[in-house]
């Protein structure tokens, strides 16, 4: 448990952790889960599924994040309203739902560290969800690289940091609702243009500078 924060860590101590490989999903959308999932190492996509059976990528989790979102609207057994899964390999731990919330009840140090950690990701993913509604591919692209050199990447030298996962063009497609064929189009202009350099085939560094410039 030594990835979470003390408060954290007390609160799940004696839970046995579990791991998911990568691809395996941990909550289905309709579940109503009676335990509340914090994630230990990672990601976590979350994610719909349009008409057409496409994957639409709301959020990428990184540790220490709670799962599923409806624990935090304090209804009982909340149907969830989206699939996570592992995107990369996972390490996990749960607790009973009521549990958690009782401690949350008792203490306002761990209550206020979950909400506004709750809030942060629901900003980031209402900005998320914002960027999709652009008109232009490249712009929507764009957005995605931003939201994955703020939340899911060291820096590495000068302005060039890189993804903590592999990127793939589908994942790409995946989060800003293109083809997977029109991002990869996009990225091989933005890698023309200095912006993104892939030292192999799925590690993906960006240009800070060069993207926001």
């Amino acid at each position: 448990m030594d990835s979470l924060p003390p408060l954290l860590t007390k609160a799940f101590s004696g839970v046995r952790s579990k791991r998911y490989p990568r691809g395996q999903i941990l909550l289905f959308q309709g579940d109503a889960p009676q335990d509340v999932i914090v994630l230990k190492s990672g990601v976590i996509k979350v994610y719909d599924i349009d008409e057409g059976g496409n994957e639409k990528i709301l959020h990428l989790l990184k540790p220490w994040s709670i799962l599923p979102f409806a624990f935090f609207s304090g209804k009982k057994q909340d149907a969830i309203q989206w699939f996570y899964a592992a995107l990369t390999d996972c390490e996990v731990c749960t607790i009973p739902r009521t549990k958690l919330a009782s401690q949350m009840s008792k203490n306002s140090e761990l209550s206020t560290l979950l909400i506004n950690w709750f809030s942060t990701e629901v900003h980031e993913l209402l900005v998320r969800v914002s960027s999709l509604g652009k008109t232009n591919t490249k712009d929507k692209l764009i957005a995605a690289l931003k939201f994955l050199v703020v939340h899911h990447s060291v820096q590495k030298r000068s302005d060039w940091w890189r993804v903590l996962f592999p990127v793939s063009h589908q994942l790409l497609a995946d989060m800003t609702g293109m083809t997977r064929e029109s991002a990869a189009m996009i990225m091989k202009e933005l890698k023309q243009q200095g912006i993104i350099r892939q030292p192999r085939t799925t590690i993906l560094e960006i240009n800070l500078d060069k993207l926001i410039g």
